[in-house]
């Protein structure tokens, strides 16, 4: 699969790579990912179809640049937390209602994460699957120190690992359910997650 030209745009660049972008992630999230076609790429953004090859090579170039400038955005926009705030439950409870919000302001890149997640790898690229995988590692590191800041578990250990990949996975279904059904905020949906992470915790420690 082509992927983007490395070029250093200029500021006028700079606006129609943007341009382009946006309607991407507009397009992708509306319509799904076959509906950003080259022709609708340059109809929503008012660009030459050259612009498009040139800064991204193909269509799944674009798709590639739009996951990562969401991915960039999405973790700049979550709080830093370098120490725990009061008791676990207190600070999990912060972790999850932050992090909700902050998916709530970032739907249109985390439902093309999801839909690109869910197809078969034929179907967007080997590449596309290599930056979705990457993004999730990028959130599963997050989650991992948070998980060493709460419980004081090694961050690269099993047990991190276990409640990193749990309280992900909470998160995708939060996610997906509030897609449909609107009314229903994530956080809300998401409101015992902080005491199901202690209770699994609690029960792999008893495995030991």
């Amino acid at each position: 699969m082509a992927s983007a030209v490395p070029v250093t745009p200029n500021h006028r660049g700079a606006r129609s790579r943007e341009a382009v972008l946006d309607a991407a992630q507009s397009l992708m999230s509306e319509h799904g990912y076959e509906a950003a076609t080259v022709a609708a790429l340059v109809e929503r953004a008012g660009i030459p179809p050259s612009s498009i090859y040139h800064y991204f090579g193909s269509k799944e170039g674009v798709l590639l640049a739009v996951m990562e400038r969401g991915a960039a955005r999405f973790f700049e926009a979550l709080p830093a937390f370098g120490r725990r705030t009061g008791s676990q439950i207190e600070h999990l409870r912060t972790l999850v209602q932050t992090s909700a919000s902050t998916l709530e302001r970032h739907p249109d890149f985390l439902r093309i994460l999801v839909v690109m997640a869910a197809q078969p790898p034929k179907a967007g690229g080997g590449e596309v699957h290599a930056v979705v995988n990457r993004v999730r590692e990028l959130a599963l590191v997050r989650l991992r120190e948070q998980v060493e800041l709460v419980f004081g578990l090694d961050r690269n250990g099993r047990e991190a690992d276990h409640l990193a990949r749990f309280a992900l996975a909470a998160f995708d279904g939060a996610f997906v359910a509030h897609q449909s059904l609107p009314d229903v905020s994530i956080g809300s949906l998401l409101e015992h997650l902080p005491a199901a992470i202690i209770a699994v915790r609690r029960e792999l420690a008893q495995r030991k």
